[in-house]
This record gives structure tokens, sequence and C-alpha cells, in this order.
């Protein structure tokens, strides 16, 4: 009997171990966008319409990707994370740099009014457009730690998924500027081929 117990012990121990070494991979399975994060990021994943910015008619899903200092001021990657929105495009939809950026708009703006509890703010949003890659700047107040006017710099890409009629918008984002060590921890978040 006592043979047994070590056994399961042993055993034990090996799937604890197997299941914390591989757990990143085994938890990005459950998002469809993405593939590989950083160690110790949070994901989300929401479905559209999301409940802070209803009109951005979409249909389909968000996900998110935080770093680990998301919420933590003092951390270099505060407010650092990636999202993506994945959707079937209706007929006749055209989705092009004014109506990604007032999205954009739709978004950060929902974010605060849900996040301060329905105060309203207008979140400046500039965007650069070619041929489906982006870069831009969103200044808004940033609600959540601070309550400070922030700066945040985007880049993104498009990708048509034409195997399952889908249209993928990849978003980084972050306050650092795009020198900042951050960027390349943000690129490292890796997308799922489609």
């Amino acid at each position: 009997m006592d043979n047994y117990l070590r056994l399961d012990g042993i055993l034990i121990r090996l799937v604890a171990c197997v299941a914390l070494l591989f757990s990143p991979l085994l938890f990005a399975e459950g998002l469809s966008t993405y593939s590989e994060f950083p160690k110790s990021s949070k994901t989300e994943v929401i479905p559209f319409p999301i409940e802070f910015a209803s009109d951005i008619t979409l249909n389909g899903v968000e996900e998110l990707v935080f770093l680990p200092g998301m919420y933590k001021q003092e951390k270099e990657d505060f407010f650092s994370y990636a999202f993506s929105w994945t959707h079937k495009p209706e007929k006749n939809q055209v989705l092009g740099k004014v109506e990604i950026q007032d999205f954009i708009a739709s978004y950060y703006r929902g974010l605060y009014k849900a996040v301060t509890q329905g105060k309203e703010y207008e979140p400046a949003i500039t965007i650069e457009w070619d041929d489906g890659k982006y870069t831009g700047q969103i200044k808004w107040i940033e609600p959540f730690v601070t309550k400070k006017e922030q700066t945040l710099y985007f880049k993104g890409n498009q990708v048509n998924c034409e195997k399952t009629d889908e249209l993928r918008w990849y978003f980084i984002v972050s306050p650092q500027n795009s020198s900042h060590p951050v960027w390349a921890e943000l690129q490292s978040i890796k997308p799922k081929n489609c």
C-alpha cells in the first residue's frame, strides 16, 4: 500500500510540474486569435456587442492579453496590452481608416464612462493607415489607476481569414514610446494563423 501512495505522490508532483511548465501554452489555446504571449499575462474574451461600447457594430469577439504590470503604475509595462477584434463582415460592410478610428474612439469613450460610472470624456484619436497596417495615438484620461491624462500609442494590422470568412484587427497598445523595450514584449504576443 505504501508503494502505491509513494507512486501516487510522484505522479501528482509530475503532473503539477508539467502543468506549471506548459500552462501558458495551454491557456493560450482558450484564445482563438493568439497562440503565444508572455508568462504571467492575463487574458480576457468579450463577445460583441461590447456592453460599454455597443455602437461598435461588429459581429464577433474581442480578445485581450494584458502584460503583467497592466494595472501597476510603477511598472514599465503599465497599461500595456494587446487586443484583437475578430468578426464576420456583413455584406457590403466597409471597414477602413475612418471606421476603425470611430470604433477606437467609441471603445475608449465607453471604457472611460463605464469605469468612472457615467462621466463623459471624448478621447482624441489619430491614426495613420497604410495597406492594412496602422499606427496611432489615443489621448484620454486613464480611469483605472492614475485618473490622469495619458497618451497611448498603438500599432496594428488587419488580417483577412479566408478559410473562416473572418476579419481580424490586431492592436498592441502602450503609453511607452515605440523605442521602449516593452514593445518587444508586446510584439512577442503572436497571432494564430487562420
